[in-house]
C-alpha cells in the first residue's frame, strides 16, 4: 500500500483524470470552458475521491463507462494505478467491467485481457493469470509482454521446465532476458534431480547451463554437491574454489562448506591462499573475506590475523572499537562473529530485501543474482 494518505491519493486519481480527459479532448488553455461539456457524473466521480469516498468513486466511473466510450483510457489507468497501489480488487472490477462491454474494439479488448491477467498475477491468482497470459500470448502485438509475464508465472509456481520453454520462445523473437537467467532455470532443474539422487540427470542440466553461461558459480558448486556424493572432495575443493573466484560474494556460505572439506590441516594454508587472492584486487574483497571468516568463527586463524587488524583499522563502522588497540582484535572479532550469527546476513540489491539465507532468486522482486553478502552489526 502506497504512504500517501488516502486523501493525497484521490487528488493524484484526480488530476490523472482531469489530465487524460484534457488531452483526449484537446482542452489545452480552454479547458475550464470545455468542461461544462463533461458528463456530470464524472464531476461527482472526482468528488468522490477528493473526499476519500473510493469505493463509490469506481462505481461512478464503472457506470459512466457505459455513457461514454470516450473514457476506456482513462479506465486503464485507473485500473493500473490500483494494481500498483496493491487494491487489486478494484483493479480487477474495472478491467471485468471492459471486458464486459460487447462493444469493445479488438485492440482493447486484447488490452483489458492483459491488464486483467496482471491484476491476477498480482493477486497471487496464478492458474488464472497463467491462462489469460496464454490467451493474449497469440496476439503480436502483445506477444512478449505476455510470453515475458507467463515465464514470471512459471517461476513464482516452481516449474523450471516451463519456464525454460517460455525462455526460448521469447530468444526466438529476441524478447528474452540474460542467458544466465536460463541458466538458473536449468541449475533448479539439476538441484532438484541431485534430490532424488538422479545424478546423470544432474549433470546434463549443468552441461546446458554451462553451455547458457561461463563462468557460472552456480553449476560450480552443484557439480561439487555431485563430486560430494561420489566421495571425490577433491574434485569438490576444487569446484568450490573456483565459483568463489568467480564470485567472491559466495564466501559467506561456501567458506565454512569449504574448509571442512579441506579438513584442519590444509585449513590455514587455503586460507593464506584465500588471502593472497584478495589482497591482490581490492580491499571490499579482502573485507568481505574478513567478514565472512569471522562469522564462520575463524577471527582467530593465524593467517587472518595481519587481515582482520588492517581491515578493523580501516572500517569506519569499527573505529569506535578498534581504539582499544589491536591486541583486542581477536575478542572484537570474536563478539563480532556473535553478532554476525544473529544478523541479516543478506540484502537483494535490487529491492532491499534482506534475510539470513542467501537466494539465487530474490523471493520479494524476483530477480536473479541479486543477492550479496550484507550485515548490520550494532556496536554498543
Amino acid at each position: 500500500m502506497s504512504d500517501l494518505p488516502l486523501l493525497s491519493w484521490g487528488l493524484v486519481l484526480a488530476a490523472l483524470v482531469i489530465g487524460i480527459l484534457a488531452g483526449h479532448f484537446g482542452w489545452g488553455r480552454r479547458w475550464p470552458s470545455s468542461l461544462s461539456k463533461l458528463h456530470p457524473d464524472y464531476l461527482t466521480g472526482l468528488d468522490y475521491l477528493v473526499t476519500e469516498q473510493p469505493d463509490r468513486a469506481l462505481d461512478m466511473f464503472l457506470k459512466l463507462m457505459d455513457a461514454n466510450a470516450e473514457t476506456i483510457e482513462t479506465h486503464f489507468a485507473l485500473g493500473s494505478l490500483y494494481r500498483r497501489r496493491g487494491e487489486v480488487e478494484r483493479a480487477i472490477r474495472i478491467h471485468q467491467n471492459l471486458l464486459a462491454r460487447k462493444e469493445l474494439a479488438p485492440e482493447h479488448r486484447e488490452q483489458a485481457l492483459l491488464a486483467l491477467a496482471q491484476d491476477y498475477l498480482r493477486a497471487g491468482v496464478l492458474d488464472r493469470a497463467e491462462g489469460l497470459f496464454q490467451q493474449v500470448s497469440e496476439v503480436p502485438r502483445l506477444r512478449a509482454s505476455a510470453l515475458d509475464a507467463l515465464r514470471g508465472v512459471y517461476e513464482r509456481q516452481h516449474d523450471w521446465q516451463q519456464a525454460l520453454g517460455i525462455y526460448r520462445q521469447l530468444a526466438r523473437i529476441k524478447a528474452a532476458p540474460a542467458r544466465t537467467v536460463a541458466a538458473h532455470y536449468l541449475c533448479e532443474m539439476a538441484s532438484l534431480a541431485i534430490e532424488r539422487a538422479d545424478l546423470q540427470s544432474a549433470r546434463h542440466w549443468l552441461q546446458d547451463a554451462q553451455s547458457e553461461a561461463s563462468p557460472f558459480p552456480r553449476a560450480a558448486l552443484l557439480r561439487a554437491q555431485i563430486a560430494e556424493q561420489e566421495r571425490q572432495p577433491d574434485v569438490a575443493v576444487k569446484l568450490i574454489r573456483q565459483a568463489l573466484a568467480d564470485s567472491p560474494t559466495l564466501l559467506q556460505d561456501e567458506l565454512p562448506h569449504l574448509l571442512r572439506l579441506v579438513g584442519a590441516d590444509e585449513r590455514d594454508a587455503i586460507l593464506a591462499e584465500l588471502v593472497a587472492q584478495t589482497e591482490s584486487r581490492d580491499v571490499d574483497e579482502l573485507k568481505r573475506l574478513v567478514f565472512a571468516a569471522i562469522a564462520a568463527g575463524l577471527g582467530a586463524a593465524a593467517p587472518l590475523r595481519t587481515s582482520i587488524e588492517k581491515v578493523f583499522s580501516q572500517d569506519a563502522t569499527l573505529q569506535a572499537v578498534w581504539k582499544e588497540g589491536p591486541t583486542q582484535s581477536a575478542r572484537i572479532a570474536q563478539e563480532i562473529g556473535a553478532l554476525l550469527a544473529q544478523a541479516e546476513k543478506y540484502r537483494c540489491n535490487e529491492c532491499g530485501f534482506s534475510g539470513r539465507k542467501f537466494y539465487w532468486h530474490c523471493p520479494a522482486c524476483h530477480s536473479w543474482d541479486t543477492f550479496e553478502a550484507y550485515a548490520i552489526v550494532k556496536l554498543r
